[in-house]
């Protein structure tokens, strides 16, 4: 875990400062279900965009913070579903196997 010094305190008050002043037509948040946490509110909610687009492989938290996305970035508008997308070749097919290594002890 990184400690906070006055160093990086100042310097991450700079960066979100820019990030204020500026004005984005488009913002890609990918693992969008992270956004909910703390710090990455506060940046999303400094940011100004026209538009917000959110992408995950796994829209689930172990809070109930997920339902805060509805109004940090809008609806969910697309869902695939991760079968048909692997067996129309946009994704890796999985395979799983077991591997024994025989717990015993040597006699």
């Amino acid at each position: 875990m990184l400690g906070h010094t006055t160093k990086r305190s100042w310097e991450a008050e700079r960066v979100m400062e820019w990030m204020r002043s500026q004005e984005w037509g488009l913002i890609i948040l990918d693992e969008v279900h992270t956004i909910p946490a703390k710090m990455f509110r506060r940046v999303l909610t400094i940011v100004q965009a026209h538009c917000k687009l959110g992408l995950t492989a796994t829209l689930v938290r172990e809070d109930d913070k997920i339902v805060d996305l509805n109004f940090l970035i809008g609806p969910k508008l697309f869902e695939a579903n991760w079968m048909e997308l692997q067996n129309n070749g946009y994704i890796a097919k999985v395979q799983c196997a077991e591997v024994s290594l025989g717990g015993g002890t040597s006699g």
